[in-house]
């Protein structure tokens, strides 16, 4: 299935739209980083201008406050006087306003225990807060290293008491002898440093949402993509499974309709009178065009026909037009009345506006000579010569149309060519196309099947490469009249008078007395003659006309001919349908039981109207028959 022009732009305006995005989004991350990091150098350098001096005083304060308590911190702790300890610590605090904090930690002796305390500027509840230092002191850096010196600042850190950064000045404190027994240190807050990371952390934030609200628009539309593409594969297999069982249906169709061509007549099996050849060719895996034939007593039925359109619906129309024809020269002998019968059928329901051009032939085999219609079909050609034809209008186009009805000698040997028009119009790469010209240089052909190769091979030369755009039907029949070389034997004229058939009875036995025919088929043949006779006095002529029947015996080596000829109304009785004689008499329609016993008896039968004439022919074997 191929994806519309709407869908493939649809698909080319998503892939283009993440693009973009992913593009805008790179890029105003790249500017937005660069504007806050030069904004943030500038202010830094601000910062680091304006506040070199308050740093350098500030250490200065804090160090010359150490130095100023550390001797009476030494003498409390020389005499253990913690309560005087704790109380110089929060003077020291409550004065210092730069300073939010004072721990004192013991140094760790041999037995491993160690204690310590630490005095805060407590801002929610107010006043100074003494806690009890819970923490592994000695691990930190400023113990180890504040140890062995006269003052250390540390590195800036995060306090566990205090939600800032803060630096801590750290002094040994000594007894008598110069020993280290504990640390003093002051924590000092770095207003500076914890405003501007705090400014950093909000510029970050606020430099992050757009491109946050980018990746996340982003994101929304590679999802939607990978939807459309997880559904689009789900289409994909959905198609491909339908088209699996379209495929499947269609070489089914196609089967049925190769099953459906007509089988070849051959000259050298059961027919000597006609030989034909067709090819059925459909532009895709099935067709509209169609042809079919038949003999049936003594006639052969056939036609062709193309449908308006390609592909299934015509091969379902197509299938239709032939189940029609085959239903109706069951019962039909006049191809006039075949096409109006098919017209009126199929125009009724055409909602879809198809419709069949087509042609139709019924030809006599014992004399040659062929009734037809044409329903706006291309004209067949007897030998090398276009067959006069009346278009009429297509079968389907219009309901209550009546089709002319025409009628043509085919002499011995010639050959009707019968094509539809993907013949003519098929074109070659430069849109040139068959025509008329090339086929009529190629009707030259020994038998049927010749004709139909070399048509063939002749239209594959003009197109070469070039896809086939139209259904190709051809349908060749080659017709060669038997002569049957027969000598009269009697000849009987008859008034329509039912009284007088004892004399059709004398006649039967003479000839067949004559040809040394058995009884038992003598008495067949009366049966079948009395039949077809009695048939005619009754119904060949209208109440009141009188009229006369007339019988004419022939015969050859090879069968005996009865001729019957009257020229009442038409009547022609060979288009009664087979009775089944199995059923009971009451279930059975009423008459056919004599065309039945006509059939039964009779080796074939035929029925002309011809110059305003009824000529019944029935025929009888005279070899192997008996």
């Amino acid at each position: 299935m191929k994806v519309s022009r709407k869908n493939q732009l649809r698909s080319v305006m998503v892939l283009v739209i993440a693009a973009l995005l992913l593009e805008l989004t790179t890029a105003v991350q790249f500017f937005s980083m660069r504007r806050n990091v030069s904004k943030q150098l500038m202010e830094m350098a601000q910062r680091d201008l304006s506040a070199t001096n308050q740093t350098a005083q500030l250490k200065q304060e804090v160090e010359g406050m150490m130095a100023q308590i550390l001797p009476d911190i030494e003498r409390f702790t020389a005499h253990q006087d913690n309560d005087s300890l704790r109380l110089l610590i929060r003077e020291t605090l409550s004065k210092e306003q730069q300073m939010v904090g004072v721990d004192f930690c013991h140094i760790v002796g041999a037995d491993g225990r160690h204690d310590g305390i630490y005095i805060y500027k407590d801002e929610k509840h107010g006043g100074l807060t003494e806690q009890v230092i819970d923490f592994d002191y000695t691990q930190r850096s400023w113990y180890s290293k504040a140890i062995d010196s006269d003052g250390f600042w540390s590195e800036p850190y995060k306090s566990n008491y205090k939600v800032m950064l803060m630096c801590t000045f750290s002094r040994a404190v000594r007894n008598a002898k110069g020993e280290t027994v504990a640390i003093l240190g002051a924590d000092v807050p770095m207003s500076e440093l914890s405003a501007l990371v705090s400014q950093l952390h909000e510029s970050q934030h606020r430099s992050l949402l757009p491109i946050i609200l980018l990746h996340i628009l982003g994101l929304s539309i590679l999802a939607f993509i990978v939807h459309r593409y997880v559904r689009g594969i789900r289409r994909l297999h959905n198609v491909n499974t339908e088209k699996e069982r379209l495929i499947g249906e269609l070489n089914i169709a196609q089967r049925i309709q190769e099953a459906m061509k007509p089988k070849p007549f051959s000259p050298y099996h059961e027919r000597d009178t006609v030989d034909i050849c067709a090819l059925l060719t459909p532009a895709r895996e099935v067709g509209g065009d169609f042809c079919d034939y038949t003999i049936r007593d003594e006639k052969l039925f056939f036609c062709i026909g193309d449908v308006s359109g390609k592909g299934v619906a015509a091969a379902l129309v197509m299938a239709m037009a032939r189940s029609s024809f085959r239903i109706l020269i069951a019962r039909e002998s006049l191809p006039e009345r075949i096409i109006t019968s098919m017209n009126d059928t199929m125009a009724q329901d055409n909602d879809y506006n198809m419709f069949i051009t087509m042609f139709v032939g019924v030809l006599d085999l014992p004399t040659g000579r062929l009734h037809y219609s044409n329903a706006g079909h291309k004209a067949p050609y007897v030998d090398n010569q276009p067959l006069p034809v009346i278009p009429n209008l297509p079968v389907g186009a219009f309901n209550n149309y009546r089709y002319s009805a025409q009628e043509a000698q085919i002499p011995s040997g010639a050959t009707i060519f019968l094509y539809t028009d993907g013949l003519t119009e098929a074109e070659d790469a430069m849109h040139n196309q068959f025509g008329t010209e090339r086929m009529e240089e190629r009707l030259k052909a020994d038998t049927p099947q010749q004709l139909i190769e070399q048509m063939t091979a002749g239209v594959n030369e003009f197109v070469g490469k070039t896809e086939q755009s139209d259904d190709l039907t051809m349908l060749a029949i080659h017709y060669i009249q038997k002569s049957s070389e027969e000598r009269l034997y009697r000849s009987l004229t008859l008034p329509c008078d039912i009284s007088k058939i004892d004399q059709l009875a004398e006649l039967i036995e003479e000839v067949c007395e004559e040809l040394k025919i058995p009884s038992t088929t003598t008495m067949q043949i009366n049966l079948a003659l009395e039949e077809a006779v009695v048939n005619v006095m009754n119904y060949a002529y209208p109440t009141g006309l009188e009229g006369d029947v007339t019988i004419e015996a022939k015969a050859n080596a090879e069968q005996l001919t009865f001729t019957i000829t009257d020229c009442g109304q038409p009547f022609d009785p060979t288009v009664r349908g087979e009775v089944d004689i199995t059923l009971p008499a009451e279930e059975r329609a009423i008459g056919g039981l004599g065309i039945h016993l006509i059939r039964r008896y009779m080796d074939s039968i035929n029925y002309e109207r011809h110059e305003g004439h009824n000529i019944l022919t029935l025929r009888k074997k005279l070899i192997n028959n008996y």
